[in-house]
Formats: C-alpha cells, structure tokens, sequence
C-alpha cells in the first residue's frame, strides 16, 4: 500500500523515535519493501542567536544529526527496501512537507508528545504536518 514513507525522527527525543521506527517497521514490512526516508530538520536559529553561532554551524549539526541517523536506521529493520537519511535546516513542519513532496511520499509518520494547553493554541509540528501534508500521516504516540 504504502511504497515510500517519510519518517521524521527528534532527535532530542530518541526513545520515542525508536518507537516510531517501530511502527514504520510493521508498515513497511507489510508493504513488500518500502523505501524509508529518515528525516531530521534542524531548527532555524533566531536571526539574535545566529550570528554567534559558528561560521560552520550548518555543516557540524548536519554531521552530527547524519551520525546519529544513521545508528538509527541500523537498529531498525526497515522492511528490505531502501533506506536513507536527511537533515533539512528551517521551521519543522514546513520542512516535514517540502521533503515528503521531494521524495513523493505516500505517507509521513511522525512521532507526538501528550498536549498541553499551549498546543492547543500555538499548535505542534506533528498536528501541522498532519494540516498540510499532501498525503497520509500517521502520528505515533
């Protein structure tokens, strides 16, 4: 059913992305091989924050997010299909959508936190993705 599945992963959050790559095992098991797509966006730094930021901060993140990426995918067994990472920089939820469309994905899944009132009014990544994605997402609590 599903033939490519866009997985966001927190990586501030592991426990929970492991539970994630969990349930995108089953799915992907189930489809025959789905090709995986692991994503982590790296938060855009206020423009105040930036300018102390290192010149290389972009390229030391993504090293350390890829590295961690991909001890991820290696704990998991993602179904037979093929499987790669990707670090995107910028606003979360925009960036979970702009990849899913990038690689024509026919399902994001995503992990979730318990709401507190100021989801309720602001509102979460994953309650954003599910908004405005092009296609199907499955938020995994």
């Amino acid at each position: 059913m599903f033939k490519t599945i866009l997985v966001a992963i927190d990586l501030e959050h592991v426990e929970q992305a492991r539970h994630v790559l969990g349930a995108v095992t089953d799915i992907a098991g189930r489809a025959g091989g789905a090709d995986v797509h692991l994503l982590t966006v790296v938060a855009a730094a206020p423009a105040i924050v930036s300018q102390f930021l290192h010149e290389n901060y972009e390229h030391m993140a993504s090293g350390e997010a890829e590295t961690a990426l991909a001890a991820l995918a290696a704990e998991a067994d993602l179904g037979g299909g093929n499987v790669e990472t990707m670090i995107r920089f910028g606003t979360v939820y925009e960036e979970v959508i702009a990849a899913a469309e990038a690689v024509g994905a026919d399902l994001i899944v995503t992990g979730s936190h318990k709401p507190d009132v100021a989801d309720y009014l602001i509102g979460s990544n994953a309650s954003r993705v599910v908004r405005h994605a092009g296609c199907s997402v499955l938020v995994v609590r």
